[in-house]
């Protein structure tokens, strides 16, 4: 007697089989249809065509990515460039702003020596040096001036020029020279208001021999 090939423990296999090959088809078209949702180039409908779109999208935005980082690349590139020249740019003016402050502290520093000069401090040994200054009214419109200064080179020339400049009547004048100072007395003619501020003009034409570009009004 024959037994029915479908009897037996293999008779359920083949629906089995049916079952999953029928799942699996399914999930690969799901697959298929949420990556059709995603890209938004579909020619056509079948499993083919969706693949290839699908990868041509890929390329597409592989492209964009490259072309968005290149971008990135050259706005950092431009920034920092910017940033060096905004640091290239503080440093210039923080120089100019350091010698501007070192022009004015020479500026106050020559206004200085000028100003002690003309109070009677002592003063800078180039050209002439003054130790003592002496301006005596003797009487009438006659007045006499006796500077002792410091025995140095074009002393003696650098006093007559002061004097010329300062275009007084000059009487009489001489100077005496010892070991380490000179001596000049100089007699003068000029008018009491004048003889007051006497000393304080020839200070400053003394000063003006040291710093001849300042504007010492004589």
């Amino acid at each position: 007697m024959l037994k029915n090939s479908t009897d037996g423990p293999h008779s359920s296999v083949a629906p089995k089989n049916i079952v999953s090959e029928r799942n699996r088809r399914k999930k690969l078209n799901d697959r298929l249809y949420a990556l059709r949702a995603v890209v938004p180039n579909i020619t056509k409908m079948d499993k083919a065509s969706i693949i290839k779109d699908a990868i041509s999208y890929i390329q597409e935005l592989q492209e964009q990515e490259k072309i968005l980082g290149d971008e990135i690349t050259q706005l950092e590139s431009m920034a920092s460039k910017k940033n060096k020249s905004l640091c290239e740019l503080d440093q210039a003016a923080a120089e100019m702003t350091m010698l501007s402050t070192v022009s004015k502290k020479k500026r106050t520093d020559k206004q200085q020596l000028l100003s002690n000069n003309s109070g009677g401090s002592s003063l800078l040994p180039s050209p002439v040096q003054v130790i003592e200054l002496r301006v005596s009214h003797v009487g009438g419109k006659t007045a006499v001036v006796s500077i002792t200064c410091r025995k140095q080179r074009d002393t003696i020339v650098k006093l007559c020029e002061t004097f010329e400049s300062l275009k007084l009547k000059v009487i009489t004048a001489n100077i005496t020279a010892f070991s380490e100072t000179l001596l000049k007395t100089v007699f003068v003619e000029a008018e009491k208001k004048e003889i007051n501020g006497l000393k304080t003009t020839i200070e400053s034409a003394i000063a003006a021999l040291k710093f001849p570009d300042s504007s010492i009004s004589l």
